[in-house]
């Protein structure tokens, strides 16, 4: 019976160690730099973006409460305030998630490239700090439509 139980001690010791060897990370945690010194960054673009990437999503998530509709509110204003300035930004919708989420999603091919960044920048700035809203640029769309529901 001791046999059995220093055996299988054993074994369970060697199992652990080799867990513990595999968890090892392999990436590398240096940042690359740009050729000015800067470090790059996620969201540049290295090559010319493909047709069917937006320029920038902006996703309004739920974490089990449901979306922020003051957010949403916001990013309307955002928007009609470049309307005002005679700007028409045009934007598809896409609802994926049970909760009200959805990825507002901009092209804006009707910005050059200095003002398309001003704006990205500007909804930065309008939605820091809020872990409901996420802002991807220089992607595909990161959602499917959600199929409606008969009762909706």
């Amino acid at each position: 019976m001791n046999f059995m139980l220093n055996r299988m001690n054993s074994f369970a010791i060697v199992i652990i160690v080799a867990m513990a060897g595999s968890c090892k990370s392999s990436k590398n945690t240096t940042a690359d730099s740009k050729a000015d010194g800067k470090p790059a960054t996620l969201t540049e673009s290295k090559t010319p973006l493909p047709e069917n990437n937006y320029r920038v999503i902006v996703s309004f998530i739920s974490i089990g409460g449901g979306t922020d509709s003051e957010a949403y509110a916001k990013l309307k204003d955002y928007i009609s305030r470049k309307d005002e300035v005679g700007v028409a930004i045009s934007k598809e919708e896409i609802r994926w998630g049970r909760e009200g989420e959805v990825d507002v999603c901009f092209k804006l091919k009707e910005m050059d490239s200095s003002d398309a960044d001003a704006f990205v920048n500007g909804l930065k700035k309008t939605f820091e700090g809020n872990n409901l809203v996420q802002i991807t640029e220089n992607t595909p769309a990161l959602h499917q439509s959600r199929p409606a529901l008969q009762g909706e």
